[in-house]
This record gives C-alpha cells, sequence and structure tokens, in this order.
C-alpha cells in the first residue's frame, strides 16, 4: 500500500524533534493520555450543477477527543547549553552625557521543561448542515477525522515570577503555565447529503495546531495538565453524485475545532547519558 506524503512528513517532523532531544542530557522518555471535547467549525459552500445554484454557509458542532502521544522531556539549558555574556555599553542621551550599562555576568538558558512527542488523537465525529438549493432540506455534513502530529511543548514555572514578587509560595511550585505548537496529518472521512445529492471521500492532509494550558506535577514521574489548542483540518471537498452516480455538483469545507482537554503523563525511562557526558 502506498503511503501517503503527508504521512511521511508527519515522521520527518517527529525525526527532527527527536533529533533535537537526543544531545540533551537528563532526557526522560514518557507515555500521555488525552480526553477532552472538540469544538468543529465548518464554512461550507455547495454547489448544484442541475439548477446552478450554489450556497454558502458555517456550522458547528462538539464531539469528544481521546488518544495518546509518546515523546521526551528534558530541560531546555540541556539541549541548549550555550554560556553567554553582555558586553557592556553606553547610550548618549545628552550632549556631554551618556547611560551606562556594565558588563553582565555569564548566563545560560533557564531550565524550563521541553518535551517533544508523537500524538495520535480521534474520536473527532463532527455532524453539521449549510443552506443548500433546496429550501426544505440542507446539506448535511458528517466529518470524522484523526490526527498525527509531531509536537513541541515548553513548561515555565509559575513560582519564578512570584518566588521575586512576594517570595516562597510553596503551594505554587507544582504549577507551571505552557506554549506550544504541533504539525502533521489528519485523516478526514467527509460524508455530505441533501436529500437529493449524496458525496462521500477520505482524504489527508497537511494540520497544524497551536496550544496553551496549565500543568500540576501530582509526582516525580506524574504530570496532569489542562490545556486549549486550535487545529487547522484545511479544506475537505467531495463530488456530489444523484441515485445513478453522475455528478451533479460539489461540496467543499474549511474545517477547524478548538479543543479542551486534560492530559495525564507518566514518565517512565531516563535516557542514559551520552558517551563522553558525566
Amino acid at each position: 500500500m502506498r503511503t501517503s506524503p503527508y504521512r511521511q512528513l508527519a515522521w520527518i517532523a517527529l525525526a527532527a524533534a527527536l533529533h533535537v532531544a537526543s544531545p540533551a542530557r537528563g532526557a526522560e522518555l514518557f507515555l500521555a493520555g488525552d480526553l477532552g471535547i472538540s469544538f468543529f467549525h465548518g464554512r461550507g459552500v455547495g454547489t448544484n450543477d442541475i439548477v446552478n445554484i450554489s450556497n454558502a454557509g458555517h456550522s458547528e458542532d462538539s464531539t469528544p477527543v481521546y488518544g495518546g502521544a509518546l515523546g521526551a522531556m528534558f530541560p531546555l539549558s540541556a539541549a541548549l547549553p550555550w554560556k553567554m555574556r553582555m558586553p557592556g555599553f553606553a547610550v548618549p542621551y545628552w550632549p556631554g552625557r551618556e547611560l551606562r550599562f556594565r558588563e553582565s555576568d555569564e548566563f545560560g538558558f533557564p531550565d524550563w521543561r521541553v518535551r517533544v512527542e508523537c500524538e495520535h488523537l480521534r474520536g473527532r465525529d463532527a455532524e453539521m448542515t449549510t443552506p443548500s438549493f433546496n429550501p426544505f432540506d440542507a446539506y448535511r455534513v458528517d466529518a470524522k477525522s484523526w490526527t498525527l502530529m509531531g509536537k513541541m511543548r515548553i513548561d515555565l514555572p509559575v513560582r519564578a515570577p512570584i518566588d521575586a514578587l512576594y517570595g516562597r509560595v510553596p503551594f505554587l511550585e507544582p504549577f507551571t503555565v505552557y506554549g506550544g505548537a504541533g504539525a502533521g496529518i489528519v485523516d478526514t472521512d467527509f460524508a455530505v447529503s441533501t436529500g437529493l445529492l449524496i458525496g462521500s471521500k477520505e482524504s489527508q492532509k497537511f494540520s497544524w495546531q497551536v496550544l496553551a494550558g496549565i500543568g500540576y506535577e501530582l509526582s516525580e514521574h506524574v504530570t496532569l495538565s489542562v490545556g486549549w489548542r486550535y487545529l487547522n483540518f484545511g479544506k475537505a471537498k467531495t463530488q456530489l453524485v444523484d441515485s445513478t452516480f453522475t455528478n451533479r455538483g460539489r461540496y467543499a469545507m474549511d474545517l477547524e475545532a478548538h479543543e479542551f482537554a486534560t492530559s495525564l503523563t507518566v514518565w517512565f525511562y531516563r535516557l542514559p547519558p551520552l558517551l563522553g557526558d558525566e
């Protein structure tokens, strides 16, 4: 069976992400399970060639989403171990006067937690309707999809700015805020019906997402995350045929989703240091 170029792209993206993680000392492998709700939004355009009429509209639906991920976590300072020093300089602001900035001490990247992972999510089954050429009916759309994506996420500890302003606040120490992005493939099973015309097609396309949320460390090896993500699924298209399977039109819908999900992450293996590392 021929492999989709989008599937190849997803695996290439994952390999590149793991290559970034590979030099990091102290990297840990993890498994994550996701469960949430997806709010689908579709902007559809249908054309009936029999009556030469096009209709456009948008529709929304909510549907469960679930899945899991396999990945690696490592400190940002381990992946980017470079040290930097800001040189001193002066900025004139008046004739004969200037602001002087002293040379800084050597500093490096912080120990923020970086996650790279391969995520597979499914369960999405949205049912939407948009206006059709028939005033007594509508384009009824059933869009089922799953995604396979490579993702990168950075967790920032909440305690750092709080400690600087108010001192140590113990109950905030397990909390992090995170942001990230991902890219890969979406497989969509797309079915359309007007009562007179029907159409269906399965396709794979490039997809991307952005995400943000809050994490909480339940223990050294278990983290609970609650967050939001936006996914763009691209455009799904199909021909419309009548009862004799003769092409009578076409339908296309731009699909996207806002999803809110809870994720439970379990760290299960610490990678050994690279050769030559202590």
